[in-house]
């Protein structure tokens, strides 16, 4: 359905950084062996008799199957007896005992229940402000400028849901969890926790939305497989405000319809300059501490009814890489606070760190730095 407004949400997920960042750090990694270590074998043999031949026996020889004493004494090895009524060809082999780790230990089960609560408590603001209904869906489409919010709201989902998969990841994975078990966890709890959102608005009235969670599909996939290919130093994914009062001319007798209007926020896909120059085998040099981004944004949408000057805008920006002027600075993911601070930047576009051309969709102008601000 339609999202909750916008402070709203960006607050609950500068609460979810901070609280998985503390959580990971102190978490200790446990090791685990696929097969124990083998117990040490003793071999004895006996003590060669100067006048005997000149060979070895070992001890019990005449019970190892199927040679048998002759008589004489002959040289072999034999790492224990085996019972006497036991064929050692028969015996069946010990099995292997695996030690594996629990996959819900106890700070795996806080996390993870935190964070699914905090999508029930998310979604059910919006049955509690507007009144519960029976369950329903709605079908918002996609990027259509006829459709809600243009788009905006999808983009919204998907970054959103990217960015707790992140954040889980590394919290399982600092836990001790292998890559699988951390992609599976991370991938599993986000989904669900977009789930528990639409289901709550399943019984309001913004009704069940197929789009949304196929966005929330989407971005919690695009969010653990960056972290499990080690792609965080190359590509990033964030929202940021970009605050624009709307003139009053433009708006006229319509008023916001449910949810938010998204003409405040902006959504970046970027391309971080250090990661790549590092793949193509550069010395990135003060690159490192800038990215390019595409970005998206919309103006003018979730009106009743929506203005007729709304519009789309897609842009190229080039910006700060802030969690790389963190790190130069000291800051590091071994301290709770370093981990969280990391985060956020990594999660959210810092306003006017950046410049960038901005195409509109509708009158097919290009605009200039300060066109995510404004509304034309």
């Amino acid at each position: 359905g339609r999202a909750a407004p916008s402070g709203k949400r960006l607050l609950w997920m500068v609460l979810l950084a901070a609280s998985l960042g503390a959580v990971a750090v102190n978490a200790e990694a446990g090791q685990f062996h696929l097969f124990p270590a083998p117990p040490p074998r003793s071999l004895a043999l006996t003590e060669l008799d100067p006048g005997a031949e000149q060979a070895a026996a070992i001890i019990d020889f005449e019970n190892s199957y199927p040679w048998s004493s002759r008589g004489g004494a002959e040289l072999s090895l034999q790492a224990g007896a085996l019972p006497d009524s036991e064929d050692p060809q028969q015996a069946p082999a010990p099995s292997p005992v695996t030690d594996q780790p629990k996959l819900f230990t106890t700070a795996t089960t806080l996390v993870t229940a935190g964070t699914l609560l905090g999508g029930a408590l998310e979604g059910l603001g919006a049955p509690l402000q507007y009144g519960w209904r029976t369950f329903h869906t709605t079908d918002e489409k996609w990027f259509g400028r006829d459709t809600y919010a243009g788009g905006a709201d999808k983009a919204s989902h998907f970054i959103v849901s990217s960015g707790v998969s992140r954040m889980l990841y590394e919290a399982y994975t600092r836990q001790g969890h292998s890559e699988d078990q951390s992609f599976t966890l991370a991938l599993g709890t986000a989904f669900m926790t977009g789930a528990f959102v639409e289901i709550m608005d399943g019984v309001s009235d913004y009704g069940f939305s197929f789009q949304d969670l196929t966005a929330d599909a989407l971005g919690s996939t695009a969010g653990v497989l960056i972290q499990r290919n080690h792609l965080q130093d190359l590509l990033g994914i964030r929202v940021g405000m970009a605050n624009t009062d709307i003139p009053a001319a433009a708006v006229g007798s319509s008023e916001e319809s449910l949810g938010s209007s998204y003409s405040n926020e902006i959504y970046a896909a970027d391309l971080k300059l250090g990661g790549l120059i590092t793949r193509l085998h550069g010395k990135p040099g003060i690159s490192r501490f800038f990215l390019t981004s595409f970005v998206y944004f919309t103006k003018g949408f979730g009106h009743q009814a929506p203005l007729p000057t709304r519009y789309q805008e897609i842009g190229v920006e080039v910006g700060l890489n802030f969690p790389e002027i963190l790190k130069a600075a000291g800051v590091t993911n071994e301290t709770w606070w370093g981990t969280g601070l990391i985060a956020i930047f990594q999660f959210f576009r810092i306003p006017f760190t950046q410049v960038g051309m901005y195409y509109n969709l509708h009158d097919h102008k290009w605009y200039g730095p300060g066109a995510p601000y404004h509304y034309y």
